[in-house]
């Protein structure tokens, strides 16, 4: 079932607004033609939106729900390259060498908006304005994840996935959503695969903190109950 419009992120907040607006969201009476800029296409959940290597044609932002990128190794194994949570863009990364690095899955129902790069010109807007705003969605990205890694090199296994909680807390907080209770729709060996750690090992941090009463750890889900405890784990 597709999550409901409460569990949305706001246009305003989301990491696609600064084109849209441009775009005058598609409305009618905007101008712009159909099919630049779809809003709400629904995602079903392990449904893929695009695939490893196929050519760049699209930006999209999650407006609800939650997905993963990820790639294969050499040795055929899935490597999780990361998480992207409601307000956040995926594909961007496509456009350096025209093709997606990674495959991005919906980990849950979702909605996402899709910004079609290719047909922007047909759009009728100033072209160095729309680049000053494509200029300003990779900047945003830069800007995410840098502070993701530099919560993950070089730490313990406590500290990487304090700090990855603390990450997605914080993500959740930027875009105007729940950020102290929040669904956790990826799965334990998913993260660990993301954060180079065994399954087991994710397993007995989580427990660990739910124990001293730091999280609360519910199905698909978690509550911080101390969040000033769980960034001096972090903080190491």
């Amino acid at each position: 079932m597709a999550k409901d419009k409460m569990d949305e992120v706001a246009c305003n907040a989301c990491g696609l607004d600064p084109m849209c607006s441009l775009l005058e969201y598609g409305e009618a009476g905007s101008g712009v033609p159909e099919g630049i800029l779809l809003r709400r296409r629904p995602v079903t959940r392990g449904e893929k939106i695009y695939l490893k290597g196929d050519a760049f044609y699209s930006v999209f932002a999650i407006k609800s729900g939650s997905f993963k990128s990820a790639m294969t190794t050499a040795g055929q194994h899935e490597q999780v390259v990361g998480f992207h949570l409601a307000g956040e863009l995926m594909g961007a990364e496509g456009m350096a060498q025209g093709i997606y690095p990674s495959t991005a899955s919906a980990l849950e129902p979702s909605q996402v908006c899709e910004l079609s790069i290719d047909r922007l010109p047909e759009a009728g807007k100033s072209l160095e304005l729309m680049q000053q705003r494509i200029i300003q969605l990779l900047g945003q990205e830069v800007a995410f994840n840098h502070e993701l890694l530099t919560t993950l090199v070089h730490k313990r296994a406590d500290q990487r996935i304090s700090g990855f909680l603390l990450n997605l807390s914080n993500r959740l907080k930027y875009r105007e959503m729940p950020d102290t209770e929040f669904s956790l729709e990826m799965s334990q060996s998913d993260i660990g695969n993301f954060l180079g750690l065994a399954n087991a090992t994710v397993s007995r941090v989580l427990t660990r903190l739910h124990k001293s009463s730091i999280i609360v750890l519910k199905y698909r889900g978690i509550r911080i109950l101390d969040g000033d405890a769980l960034r001096e784990i972090a903080q190491g």
